[in-house]
């Protein structure tokens, strides 16, 4: 097999054309509601999965530690610093005496936010649905006598299959105050006409609240991120397909209301216009770059240095560090810090002068669009932004409010991530 680090891009392109596109479903996209609405909602999950997003990644540090003896550059140490290029007024702080607006509750529950698909597991072949996480690398499925937490999911059945084999290693996965425990199989899994033989799969005897049906709607998760960053110390599934030889190593996503897709193998070329503008990853564990510099309005308002950004599909929001996520707001006129309203992190900005938001990633600034980063009225004048920060992280995660704007190839043969304008 022609080593990785050697396939031609060409290659990688070229051979789209005859490989499956995996189109990716949500049971209720949050983000299209509050569009709908006009009003937040979902405040409560959207919480809950910042909680999530912060312990699935420091989960996903202390594997890649174990597995290669290294500590990833964004755990090792402070977090990156950011300095402001201009002066910033302090932020208004946003309190529960300011005047509402008379519109429905913002504060209500929704379904979660999440990108699923199908795949099928054994022989003969389950069908299960799963979440597809590019933050993580892990695959896990509830199974036959799992507890009453499973309830409402479909169960994977591993002595149904005669390709099943219990390595009896048994498994724990953290994800926030949600978690999945239970033994690690090996069997066949195919998705979208694609097949891993002996891949690793978590078969679940229990889920904490976070995956009961209620709060997650897929079965399971596949993770697609490296090896470095397995729990599970195996091949997930995707590097499992290329080192098969079923697939180049590389994978295109789009994310949108409508016609969102995993196309493992290549890229899709309907789905976006123009050249992809591409970012080298920092080393192969998470998809993490460099982030150097924020924008607001097309004008850069903080430079940064030795911070990292995560581009996961398994997170709604933007999430960055305290400092950086402060000066953003404070270069955004009329925004305020919503914490006491909403939580620690939240920030609101009129919603009436939403700007445009710049990341710059591999010396190129990638917006995200005002449509995008306004999550929805909460009262007043003032709608919330679509960029939270995280007490203590060392991290910024690029999650759905970034990855919306483009149509993204995540490219493990030659080591990068890549932006192109979606269709």
């Amino acid at each position: 097999m022609v080593p990785l680090k050697t396939l031609p891009l060409f290659y990688l392109v070229a051979s789209a054309v005859a490989l499956p596109k995996i189109p990716l479903s949500k049971r209720d996209d949050i983000l299209a509601s509050m569009k709908r609405n006009g009003v937040l909602s979902n405040i409560n999950r959207l919480k809950m999965q910042i909680a999530k997003t912060q312990s699935k990644i420091q989960a996903g540090f202390a594997a890649i530690e174990r597995n290669t003896g290294g500590v990833h550059p964004a755990a090792a140490g402070m977090p990156g610093a950011f300095v402001a290029t201009g002066s910033n007024p302090p932020l208004e702080k946003l309190t529960s005496t300011s005047k509402r607006a008379t519109a429905p509750e913002p504060l209500t529950d929704a379904e979660d936010s999440l990108w699923f698909g199908t795949i099928a597991v054994g022989t003969p072949p389950q069908s299960l649905t799963v979440d597809f996480d590019t933050g993580s690398s892990d695959t896990f499925l509830p199974a036959v006598g799992c507890d009453a937490t499973c309830n409402g999911h479909t169960l994977y059945n591993p002595a149904a299959s005669s390709t099943a084999v219990n390595t009896t290693d048994p498994f724990f996965l953290q994800f926030g105050a949600g978690n999945a425990t239970g033994f690690v199989f090996t069997d066949t899994v195919t998705i979208s006409g694609l097949t891993a033989s002996a891949q690793a799969v978590g078969a679940s005897n229990h889920y904490s609240v976070d995956f009961e049906i209620d709060e997650f709607p897929p079965d399971g998760l596949v993770g697609l991120a490296f090896p470095a960053l397995a729990v599970f110390e195996r091949n997930p599934l995707f590097s499992t397909l290329v080192a098969q030889g079923t697939v180049p190593p590389v994978f295109g996503v789009k994310l949108a209301e409508t016609g969102s897709e995993l196309f493992l193998g290549g890229v899709d070329t309907a789905l976006f216009t123009g050249a992809f503008r591409n970012v080298s990853l920092i080393e192969e564990d998470f998809y993490a770059l460099n982030l150097q510099a924020l924008d607001v309005g097309n004008r850069a308002v903080a430079t940064a240095t030795g911070v990292t950004a995560i581009v996961d599909t398994g997170t709604t929001l933007l999430i960055g560090d305290e400092q950086g996520v402060e000066i953003l707001y404070s270069s955004i006129p009329g925004a305020k810090d919503a914490s006491a309203i909403i939580g620690p992190g939240f920030f609101t900005v009129p919603c009436n002068r939403i700007p445009t938001v710049g990341i710059t990633l591999g010396n190129q600034i990638f917006n995200v669009a005002p449509a995008i980063f306004n999550l929805g009225l909460l009262e007043g004048n003032d709608c919330v932004g679509g960029v939270v920060s995280l007490a203590g992280v060392p991290f910024w995660v690029l999650g759905d409010i970034f990855l919306r704007n483009f149509y993204t190839v995540f490219d493990q043969g030659n080591a990068r991530v890549g932006f192109a304008t979606p269709r």
